[in-house]
């Protein structure tokens, strides 16, 4: 009794924002009133008007953005769909998403095509509904950045679905296993390497490691730090790794604990992206321990956020404009030549700033 009351009080909310949606008295663009206000409207509890919200994010009426609110998306095609191409995003203006999208849009709308942008939050059950949309609405093809890549198991039953219906899809950032979707992404184990030899060639041998274990491309980045380690002769401690969530971020980068366990008697540290490597290079000042002086510190993806901070940041270098580009061209040649779509692991390279040093041999040994 109590579950179809709930039912027909999120229902009223649903229905009612769908009506001011479709009609155009909340327009295309217009942030739609918060769960709070809506709960004042309406005297719903939270838990009713999250529910319609989220339906309505599920059949593709609004889409959410993480610390903003809920906002009303261009209408899912009818009919036309077989120009139109989606891209699933982790986050719409956050770190080099907007990138990402900007080098799909462009070469997608010089061949003819249109794209329409969902935005998961990475959060695999948007993710999911984006999925169905995409299937439901006869897209000519689809743009993946997987949420919590890591967990593959998550949506895989849509991705193998997806497959089966003959949908062209790309993964982009990620590369999915048993998917059956080519990826167009940096080499990350490569990369891996690339910055932890980089810092062994400079005299460091005692490096810690700080991924995200939430993302394919962390346990990838993980090896090719093995791996670098081990052809170098360096045993790896156990202290020197320590993994996160990125919904825990800022915790991470604010525990005391670090520094006094996984950074302590390191001479350099790879961290899992360059908004990691800043807040630990803030950490690590906070705690009287100099960069590079101290302790060297190498992030990953060569955005914008090396021109960060005091110091220009050192960083494995990725082209998140170029590699929407590349992902949009090879998702055309599947839509229109029945390419097969073999992968492409783009090769990293160092981008050279200022927060790593070469070492003393006295340095070394010590």
């Amino acid at each position: 009794m109590k579950t179809k009351e709930m039912s027909a009080k999120y229902q009223v909310v649903y229905k009612e924002l769908k009506e001011a949606i479709v009609s155009g008295r909340i327009p295309v663009g217009e942030k739609v009133p918060s769960e709070l206000q809506l709960m004042e409207r309406y005297g719903f509890s939270r838990q009713t008007v999250r529910r319609a919200l989220e339906e309505l994010t599920r059949d593709g009426y609004v889409t959410k953005v993480r610390g903003s609110g809920s906002f009303v998306r261009e209408p899912a095609p009818k009919g036309n769909g077989r120009k139109m191409v989606m891209l699933i995003a982790l986050f719409a203006q956050q770190y080099f998403f907007p990138e990402y999208i900007g080098g799909s849009e462009q070469t997608l709308r010089e061949n003819g095509y249109t794209l329409n942008v969902g935005i998961s939050n990475n959060r695999t059950e948007e993710e999911a509904g984006y999925l169905r949309e995409a299937m439901n609405n006869d897209y000519a093809g689809l743009i993946l950045i997987p949420a919590q890549s890591a967990f593959l198991h998550s949506n895989l039953y849509l991705y193998r679905k997806i497959k089966e219906k003959g949908m062209p899809c790309v993964t982009l950032g990620s590369y999915l296993p048993y998917s059956g979707f080519p990826c167009v992404v940096n080499d990350d184990f490569e990369g891996g390497r690339l910055a932890t030899n980089y810092l062994i060639e400079r005299g460091h041998r005692r490096i810690a490691c700080l991924m995200n274990s939430g993302e394919c491309c962390g346990s990838l980045r993980y090896a090719g730090y093995q791996a670098a380690l081990s052809e170098a002769g360096i045993e790896e401690e156990k202290e020197w790794t320590r993994w996160y969530v990125y919904e825990k971020f800022r915790e991470f980068v604010e525990q005391e604990e670090l520094v006094k366990t996984c950074l302590s008697g390191v001479t350099a540290v790879f961290c899992f992206n360059n908004e990691l490597a800043l807040a630990i290079i803030e950490l690590l000042q906070k705690n009287g321990i100099r960069v590079p002086e101290d302790v060297s510190v190498v992030g990953y993806d060569g955005s914008y956020m090396c021109m960060f901070g005091r110091k220009k940041l050192t960083s494995v270098r990725q082209d998140p404009l170029k590699n929407g580009q590349i992902a949009a061209e090879k998702l055309l040649r599947m839509i229109e030549n029945g390419d097969r779509g073999e992968n492409i692991f783009l090769q990293p390279e160092i981008l050279e700033g200022e927060t790593v040093k070469t070492l003393e041999r006295e340095e070394k040994e010590v």
